[in-house]
């Protein structure tokens, strides 16, 4: 009985022990299966990482050099655009308005008609001059005709020379009636023309103050026109640069409208009437405008060269230059090493421009570095390129 109780609780503790065993060996392989499929994770994951990482492939860019070159002193100024021809445009008559051949924004050359009146009282006044006109040459004709029949007949003594001198006279005065007869078709035929008004010049309509129907007067403008193949800028300049700006300098403008393109002008002249409470002067630049971008109105910003001495500095492609966030500014300098280009950002400070350069006022920059023109957006410093050829430089120094 003890024996067999004994045994009892043998198999028990032997189950239970062996229950353990197993138990244990399957926490074992859990842990085993989690570790592996942990590693097989890691694996999967680091092979994905790495295949995912951007290869030090050569970024390909685009180089320009940095230049030494001679720039004159510009001043800065502000202005406003004019036009350099503007008519109000009125009639020679007064007169009914029958036609209108233009509206407000278009566009007519020299000769162009613009408006008409009712010419018909003018119209009969010339068709009665110029039969008048026929009248008087008729005769004059005749005239002629009867000095030269006496003529011939004084030769034949069949005529006295009181005749022949009074058919001479008949002629002269034959000849100055036609002529005032042809002078007044003359004025008849112009009062015609001035019941018509055309464009002394080439430009817009910008302004119209009559309409079909309404009476024409001539004291009173009828349209308003402007050219619009140069324009004019007037800018202000300060007291201290007056005597620098002279006339036929070289004047560099950009406009709001356009914020990436430069035009050219010349100095007109520089208007000696100042402000005396700002102590500025007016100054005319003109600007051609052959395609017509530009309008009467914009607000310009003006640099214009000033008389005197010129000085060396460096200067770099505008478009190399980055700007960044808390207002400095870099370029990417290329420097070869173990036979490899390689780019890295230095520091500049910006000074004057001169056309599409810029002036380097301070920097670790010499003449002749390359720098990255195009293809600088997110370089890494010291990131490997592969210089492309790049447009060549056209826009001159100012």
């Amino acid at each position: 009985m003890v024996r067999s109780g004994g045994g009892r609780g043998g198999s028990a503790r032997g189950l239970i022990g062996a229950s353990g065993i197993l138990d244990s060996m399957g926490i074992s392989n859990v842990v085993s299966a989690i570790t592996l499929r942990c590693l097989l994770g890691a694996a999967a994951f680091w092979t994905g990482v790495v295949q995912a990482a951007p290869s030090d492939a050569p970024r390909p860019v685009t180089l320009a050099e940095v230049e030494r070159e001679t720039l004159r002193e510009r001043a800065s100024l502000t202005g406003t655009t004019i036009p350099w021809r503007r008519a109000e445009l009125s009639v020679r008559v007064d007169g009914l308005v029958t036609k209108l051949f233009v509206d407000e924004g278009s566009i007519i050359a020299v000769g162009d008609p613009v408006l008409a009146l009712d010419a018909r009282l003018a119209e009969h006044d010339a068709a009665t001059a110029t039969a008048q006109v026929r009248e008087a040459e008729a005769r004059h004709k005749d005239a002629i005709r009867v000095r030269d029949e006496l003529l011939r007949l004084e030769r034949g003594r069949h005529a006295s020379e009181t005749e022949t001198q009074s058919a001479i006279a008949q002629v002269e005065i034959a000849a100055a009636a036609m002529a005032g007869e042809q002078a007044a078709l003359a004025r008849a035929q112009e009062l015609v023309a001035r019941h018509r008004l055309s464009a002394p010049f080439a430009g817009m309509v910008v302004a119209k103050h009559v309409e079909v129907g309404e009476w024409a007067k001539r004291d009173q403008a009828a349209v308003e026109l402007v050219a619009l193949d140069k324009l004019r800028i007037r800018a202000i300049v300060p007291q201290r640069n007056y005597g620098r700006v002279a006339p036929g300098a070289r004047a560099s403008i950009r406009f709001d409208a356009f914020p990436e393109r430069r035009f050219d002008g010349t100095v007109l002249a520089r208007i000696a009437r100042g402000d005396d409470r700002s102590r500025t002067f007016p100054l005319l630049i003109d600007l051609p405008n052959p395609d017509g971008l530009l309008a009467p109105g914009m607000s310009a910003r003006v640099q214009v060269e000033l008389a005197g001495a010129r000085a060396e500095a460096l200067t770099v492609p505008r478009d190399a230059i980055i700007a960044k966030s808390d207002g400095s500014r870099n370029v990417w300098r290329v420097k070869t090493e173990d036979g490899i280009p390689r780019a890295y950002p230095v520091w500049v400070e910006i000074g004057r421009a001169s056309g599409d350069r810029l002036e380097i006022v301070r920097g670790d920059l010499a003449a002749g570095d390359r720098l990255v023109l195009l293809g600088n957006e997110s370089l890494r410093p010291g990131q490997a390129v592969e210089p492309r050829a790049g447009a060549r430089r056209t826009a001159a120094v100012e």
